[in-house]
């Protein structure tokens, strides 16, 4: 049994939804694949509330959907993946272009110390933590925009943004490139080259874009005892 332990933050359903986030993401749970409520509680160890919970956001991001009979994994497809990708793209480009004249020097400063971690987690390997950086520096572009709007749609899909990208950094031998990916934006931003800065950021997503397409095939030919190439 896994059982998950209460914490201040983040609140059990949010851990039970990404707990149930990542099976699904990974095809650990396939599509179609019924939830049970009762069985869920009893397998991590939590009452039916944040079973519930978990199992509502997870439908609000498009992973599960409700029936009649209770909660369905739908999973992702290659047409949802391009749909995320290219709703990042849209959003994120703007946010960027607005962090050349919005962003402090505070911000930037975190920001090349989200890069020096990044690089830290190459030199050791470390994907979890390099995807966990990853993510926060993401986060902190939308921060640098000051556009809300944008940062509460990032929000909305940050969780499924966060699943992904653990198997995009699992998919590269060498995290030290990436690392410097970001760091190159970071100098796009201070040296205000907006046209550059918007054709990195797209090529930056669209690579992201082809390993999570590679790593979902990948997982998709396993689950169904097939050769991923």
């Amino acid at each position: 049994m896994v059982t998950i332990r209460p914490t201040r933050a983040p609140a059990l359903g949010d851990q039970l939804a990404a707990v149930l986030r990542d099976l699904i993401v990974r095809r650990q749970l396939q599509p179609g694949t019924h939830l049970v409520e009762d069985a869920l509680a009893a397998e991590y160890d939590v009452s039916r509330g944040p079973v519930r919970d978990a199992l509502r956001q997870l439908e609000s991001q498009g992973l599960v959907e409700s029936r009649r009979r209770g909660y369905y994994v739908v999973g992702l497809t290659q047409e949802d993946i391009d749909d995320l990708y290219e709703l990042r793209a849209s959003i994120e480009v703007v946010a960027v272009t607005r962090a050349i004249t919005q962003a402090t020097a505070e911000q930037i400063r975190a920001g090349r110390q989200i890069v020096a971690e990044m690089i830290a987690c190459a030199d050791r390997a470390a994907a979890d933590d390099f995807a966990d950086a990853d993510m926060r520096f993401h986060a902190l572009l939308y921060q640098m925009g000051g556009n809300r709007r944008l940062q509460d749609v990032w929000e909305a899909y940050e969780a499924v943004f966060a699943s992904l990208i653990q198997l995009t950094v699992e998919e590269d031998v060498d995290l030290h490139p990436s690392a410097l990916d970001h760091g190159h934006l970071l100098d796009l931003v201070e040296q205000g080259d907006e046209a550059a800065l918007q054709a990195e950021l797209r090529e930056h997503l669209d690579g992201a874009r082809a390993r999570m397409t590679h790593a979902v095939r990948a997982l998709l030919a396993a689950s169904e005892g097939e050769d991923p190439r």
